[in-house]
């Protein structure tokens, strides 16, 4: 965008807050359903989405606000080659999670995103992908009783 029409509403930011909008919307319709609770507390389980929706709701509000006022910053060129790499790699981490276990999926994501990123570093990033994959499986597992995907790697745990 050039200079002279920076105050120009910025359709696509605002389109974003429009999405942010909606997607607050949803969670904060979905958060009525929850109907968990812990003895007679005031602030249960459902406190935390509709604190999530809260957020998005002015999160979109003030990025609406940005592209009507066209105070969004300029834009760079879109790098789809990176866009490839992280969708890749989700899809794969989607395809393998339930047959390889989380671990591996998760640092098959993270080798993805490191790549899309720059790095030219596979065998490191799997290693670092894998380590955080195990520090997160270990956190929900072991510490909140929680279960997620597991395969032969988690089987050694």
């Amino acid at each position: 965008m050039t200079p002279e029409n920076r105050s120009a509403v910025d359709r696509p930011v605002v389109a974003v807050g429009l999405g942010l909008m909606a997607v607050a919307g949803v969670v904060v319709w979905q958060s009525w359903a929850l109907r968990a609770s812990f003895g007679n507390q005031t602030l249960g389980p459902q406190m935390m989405p509709f604190l999530v929706g809260g957020l998005l709701m002015l999160f979109g509000v003030l990025t609406i606000l940005a592209g009507l006022r066209g105070a969004a910053p300029p834009r760079e060129e879109a790098d789809w080659t990176a866009v490839a790499w992280i969708a890749g790699g989700l899809a794969v981490m989607i395809l393998l999670i339930r047959t390889a276990g989380f671990v591996p999926a998760c640092a098959i994501l993270f080798a993805a995103t490191a790549r899309a990123f720059g790095s030219r570093r596979p065998a490191a990033d799997l290693a670092i992908g894998a380590a955080m994959g195990l520090v997160v499986y270990l956190f929900f597992v072991r510490l909140l009783g929680l279960t997620l995907p597991s395969g032969l790697t988690e089987s050694w745990i």
